[in-house]
């Protein structure tokens, strides 16, 4: 059994002797403290694992017992609990530092499955503490870079438990990537994992493609359908984009994380629902939530356990295996031939500073295997299409000011034409392929901006 050290703050004695029964009878070790005062005084005495703290006490604001618990005892995590009425204290208490709140009334069966991820989160970490290389299980190493296998350590902490993960980091470099890596070491791996680009809903649609839709809640709901959340029962919900989610919104997504029940549009029905939530976004939420495009309570909730992907230019010893990787990913089936690479060009590779990030590397990967077939890359293939993230912004560094939007236009996409002929040394349908345009389209456009001299 555990031997984690737990201390109870509570003055109602219906609730804290209960409390303490049960968590002694699951083998912890466990203290408790009827009021503010007690609470310093068992500090004084010993040290503890876990805070299991009710923020309304009757001498001391529960808040400051918290911060002096953390202060005094910088490896003891913090679980609050909070009714309805004080949920702004529990928003607070995650911003001082505690890992999650309880929302009253809960069930004994809700606290346990609580504190057993906690503590499991706090067992892993001491592991990795005590072992650097951070073995993840898969053999070989993921990654060489030390930025991304701190990310790579966390994540494999937190996928034990059920907290919820916020991934942070520029658009492109691979945070997706992460929260598969999370939901397959999690104990939800046998389960759903659900994957919702937020900034790709309309958000007239949102909240039916969610929360699902009852029958008859609308002229064409001729039946009931389940939304993601329904999808995701028992599993994980990945709500990338999450700053994309609309503000009217997110209270209900807050109620549902918190009691784990909603309501389908047009249901009077309550659904229950059990999942672990993993959200991602390239915006700075705190300034969001300043400018009120997001709410702060629940900003706090998905910040459980913040990740912040690094950029590619920041992990560049992963590049060479990179590469190779999305090599074999892009290879042509039943092909024997890979994609080769002069020393030259691969060290051009493996030294720019794609801004896009691993999206842009896999897609430099993908352009080259599909329009050079069977050649060895040399840096004349890669000199125009290393420059490409340029493209727009010295495109825009010429243009004057004071034209109709139509003639500005219309101008960018003859100039931004004339670049990609130039990338390609004017082979049309290599420069389809890049634009998304087909053959003839590219024709029409052409011979519209008077580009047809290029050579094919």
């Amino acid at each position: 059994m555990s031997t984690c050290k737990i201390l109870i703050v509570d003055d109602e004695p219906l609730l804290g002797q209960p409390l303490k029964r049960t968590l002694e009878t699951a083998g912890y070790q466990v203290r408790l403290a009827q009021s503010g005062a007690e609470a310093l005084e068992a500090f004084a005495e010993e040290s503890f694992d876990l805070l299991l703290e009710d923020l309304r006490l009757p001498d001391v604001d529960g808040l400051e017992i918290m911060r002096e618990a953390l202060i005094r005892m910088p490896n003891c995590m913090a679980l609050v609990m909070t009714g309805h009425g004080t949920i702004e204290s529990a928003v607070e208490a995650m911003k001082l530092g505690a890992v999650d709140f309880l929302l009253k009334p809960f069930s004994m069966e809700a606290l346990l499955a609580k504190i057993a991820g906690i503590v499991e989160l706090q067992q892993m970490q001491d592991r990795l503490e005590g072992d650097p290389a951070g073995d993840t299980g898969g053999g070989d190493p993921l990654t060489r870079s030390p930025a991304m296998q701190a990310v790579l350590n966390k994540a494999l902490v937190v996928a034990a438990t059920d907290m919820s993960v916020l991934l942070e980091g520029e658009s492109g470099s691979g945070k997706e990537y992460i929260a598969d890596f999370i939901h397959n070491h999690s104990p939800r791996r046998a389960r759903p994992f659900v994957k919702v680009n937020c900034a790709a809903i309309p958000e007239a649609l949102f909240e039916s493609e969610l929360f699902g839709v009852e029958r008859g809640a609308y002229t064409d709901a001729v039946k009931s359908r389940n939304g993601y959340l329904d999808e995701a029962d028992g599993g994980t919900l990945f709500l990338d984009e999450i700053g994309e989610l609309p503000l009217r919104l997110q209270a209900k997504l807050l109620r549902t994380m918190d009691e784990k029940t909603f309501y389908r549009v047009g249901a009077t029905t309550m659904r229950q629902v059990d999942f672990r939530l993993i959200t991602a976004t390239n915006r700075n939420l705190l300034e969001m939530v300043s400018a009120g495009e997001f709410r702060e309570d629940l900003y706090f909730r998905i910040h459980v356990v913040p990740i912040t992907v690094p950029p590619l230019r920041k992990i560049r010893e992963d590049l060479p295996s990179l590469i190779r990787q999305f090599i074999e990913q892009y290879r042509p089936a039943g092909s024997g031939a890979r994609l080769r690479f002069t020393h030259e060009a691969f060290e051009a590779l493996t030294t720019y500073d794609y801004p896009g990030n691993v999206r842009e590397l896999k897609n430099i990967i993908e352009h080259l295997t599909i329009i050079y077939p069977g050649e060895t890359i040399r840096p004349r293939h890669l000199a125009r299409l290393l420059q490409h993230a340029d493209v727009v912004e010295k495109l825009f560094e010429s243009f004057a000011t004071g034209k109709p939007l139509r003639e500005a236009i219309s101008e960018f996409e003859r100039k931004y034409i004339e670049k990609v002929l130039q990338s390609v040394e004017g082979h049309k349908s290599r420069s389809a392929h890049i634009l998304g345009l087909s053959r003839k389209v590219l024709w029409e456009k052409l011979k519209r901006h008077k580009l047809e001299d290029h050579d094919t």
